[in-house]
């Protein structure tokens, strides 16, 4: 069973933790990351062009570039022998925005790891109108303590930087009478990477990754269960009424060779005066299942506001936040000069 699904796992299936009794089975943190970017990598790489993209690109406004999405079906081989193949619903989205921290309705790379890298849970919850509360449950520390020189190899990327958590997001809709609050339980890991070869204009080869893969706890049956703590914290923090929902996703932000232009192809030699422009490519995968009542064909309705026009609503979003976030840092910087 692939661990990036929208299947939700068993708390018994968490990486190793100081506060929770694991067992001979119980996998290893560094492992557990590996397995994930294996999963990640072919999913980014290969998987988009097997969906299917809209006919027209997708305005996000604020944001100066425009989007391309894509969705289609993607078809899981059950473990067990004879049992049918699961298949699952993904939006795929992606969008080329100029590297910059001044030009209208683009974005640099640092405020990309400062937004989506770092914190991702509590950002989000900054920046998305239906996210009303985060709460992190669980923290690994111990990738603070691994050596930079050793880090985690998937195909030709170094893996470095790691950020990982366990979070109860809660997504509340209007009108909140008729759509019950939806809770998610994710398992949130961040990290950067760069190629293993030599970086060029063409392959420019860094950027960071983040995950989601989503948990779900049953009642502890047992007495003293190591779970049963976790579960009361859970269960004292959903809003009333809520339905616990599932998603699992993927996003990488990435430098990539600048666009072609008919003008810059007929010259004969770059303006060597001029820096060139650098261009970041955002890629978000995701899967979801709202729960509840709501119709799986309405979920995946870009005319009803299903996840396919969230996905493409959230780039402007992040643009908004992080240009707002940009012009607060100005004033706070020219109150210090004055």
């Amino acid at each position: 069973m692939p661990l990036i699904q929208l299947e939700p796992h068993l708390f018994t299936s968490l990486p190793r933790h100081p506060d929770l009794q694991g067992d001979a089975n119980t996998p290893d943190l560094r492992e557990y990351i590996h397995n994930t970017l294996v999963e990640a990598q072919p999913l980014l790489n290969q998987f988009p062009s097997t969906l299917k993209p809209d006919c027209r690109l997708r305005s996000s406004p604020p944001s100066k570039a425009k989007v391309k999405l894509s969705r289609g079906w993607r078809t899981l081989q059950s473990p067990q022998e004879g049992s049918n193949p699961k298949s699952e619903f993904w939006v795929c989205r992606q969008s080329d925005h100029q590297d910059s921290d001044r030009l209208p309705g683009t974005v640099s790379l640092w405020e990309f790891h400062d937004g989506l890298r770092y914190n991702h849970a509590e950002h989000e919850k900054e920046y998305t109108p239906s996210v009303t509360s985060v709460n992190q449950l669980l923290k690994w520390n111990e990738p603070r303590q691994w050596d930079l020189n050793q880090p985690i190899i998937v195909g030709n990327l170094n893996y470095k930087h790691f950020e990982v958590e366990l979070n109860l997001i809660v997504h509340t809709f209007h009108p909140s009478a008729l759509i019950r609050p939806r809770a998610f339980i994710s398992w949130t890991m961040s990290a950067t990477f760069a190629t293993a070869y030599p970086a060029s204009l063409s392959n420019p080869g860094h950027g960071f990754i983040t995950v989601q893969i989503p948990f779900y706890l049953t009642k502890p049956m047992v007495p003293g269960s190591p779970y049963a703590g976790l579960y009361a914290q859970i269960m004292d923090i959903v809003p009333h009424r809520a339905v616990f929902a599932y998603y699992a996703s993927i996003e990488r932000v990435q430098r990539v060779p600048p666009p072609s232009s008919p003008a810059s192809s007929q010259s004969s030699a770059p303006d060597l005066s001029t820096p060139p422009e650098r261009y970041l490519r955002w890629t978000m995968l995701t899967t979801s299942e709202a729960g509840g009542r709501i119709p799986k064909w309405v979920q995946r309705s870009w005319t009803l506001c299903g996840v396919p026009r969230a996905v493409v609503s959230d780039v402007g979003l992040f643009i908004r936040w992080t240009i707002k976030r940009r012009e607060e840092r100005r004033l706070e910087q020219d109150s210090q000069m004055g």
